[in-house]
């Protein structure tokens, strides 16, 4: 997994069962920069105002927790290479926490209502679009913000509060619902079709085979739901002894149907795609029947947020009926 700057961290799980058993704490990391800084536990430890002892058992066994040394102490106290990694980043984190803290005089006033998303889809065309324009237009006071996530993180980021609410084609499992208290609901319906260059000899085609597919290297976006959908096509492969290539590409949806052109490849998308509009990139049907994406909103009960609350009065309220690829079943799944 990697963070927003490209970094390899741990599992996020494991890391709070560390901070919450007292095998990570904050209490360390700073005084592990002050003995960097002062190159000496005592001195430290002196302007800490703590007992030298306590500051050399914490470090110590945040090195045990951690696996490495941040210390050399055989010729003084040096920082190690790994060490200076180390500190680096914790130092990044300790500013971050002083901005966290320390009161923004030019935005304490105001009370801003907002509703954050977690989106698969495309939400440029499409049923999904339409949605949110009218809770916008609805609820001019809320401000959405939107990010998509990879499959494996949505279920997460609405645990941790990230997100308030995700749309999604994918349904948590219930091994994951066991530890999360989450309401589902069926929202709209889109077929699944598939992205070619216009200069794609099968392009010309009015619907797709698996067979002419297979030929193509599939760009396959981290974000989103293209894994999600490149696992759902993978059985129709299968059933035709076909294996087709995959590049897995940590890029936006703009970039990867404009490289679907230059390099001739392909990529599975839903029909709210078509609302992109990329030169010399077309969207076709995949020969035989539809395959159909349901889509779901998906959040936790847990969360009390009053934006997200009109938001879910809002569909429950809405008359489906005359909503192009709106459907009518509700799914609702607690553990």
């Amino acid at each position: 997994m990697f963070s927003q700057h490209g970094r390899s961290h741990i599992d996020q799980d494991e890391l709070f069962r560390k901070i919450i058993r007292g095998h990570i704490s904050l209490a360390s990391m700073v005084e592990a920069i002050a003995v960097a800084e002062y190159k000496n536990f005592r001195k430290a430890s002196r302007a800490l105002k703590i007992s030298q002892s306590s500051v050399s058992s914490r470090i110590s066994s945040l090195e045990i927790s951690i696996g490495y040394k941040i210390f050399d102490r055989q010729n003084g106290i040096n920082v190690t290479i790994k060490g200076k990694h180390f500190l680096s980043i914790v130092g990044e984190a300790l500013a971050l926490i002083g901005e966290a803290v320390q009161p923004n005089p030019e935005v304490s006033h105001v009370v801003e209502r907002q509703l954050s998303l977690g989106i698969q889809s495309c939400s440029a065309g499409g049923f999904l679009n339409n949605l949110l324009n009218l809770y916008s237009d609805t609820f001019q006071e809320t401000r959405l913000v939107s990010g998509e996530f990879a499959p494996d993180s949505l279920v997460p980021a609405l645990r941790r509060r990230e997100i308030d609410i995700a749309f999604s084609p994918e349904v948590p499992s219930p091994r994951t619902l066991a530890h999360d208290i989450l309401h589902i609901k069926a929202l709209w319906t889109e077929n699944m079709v598939v992205a070619l260059s216009s200069d794609d000899p099968i392009a010309r085609l009015p619907a797709i085979t698996w067979e002419a597919l297979a030929k193509h290297i599939f760009l396959v976006r981290r974000e989103g739901m293209g894994a999600w959908l490149m696992a759902q096509s993978m059985r129709y492969f299968e059933e035709k002894g076909l294996v087709p290539q995959i590049e897995r590409l940590r890029i936006g949806r703009d970039t990867m149907l404009t490289d679907v052109n230059r390099r001739k490849a392909a990529a599975f998308t839903s029909e709210a795609s078509a609302a992109v509009k990329i030169p010399r990139v077309c969207l076709r049907p995949i020969d035989g029947n539809p395959i159909s994406l349901t889509f779901y909103a998906i959040w936790s009960r847990q969360n009390h947020n009053p934006a997200l609350r009109d938001f879910l009065n809002m569909i429950e309220k809405m008359d489906y009926s005359s909503a192009s690829g709106a459907i009518e079943e509700t799914s609702d799944r607690r553990e």
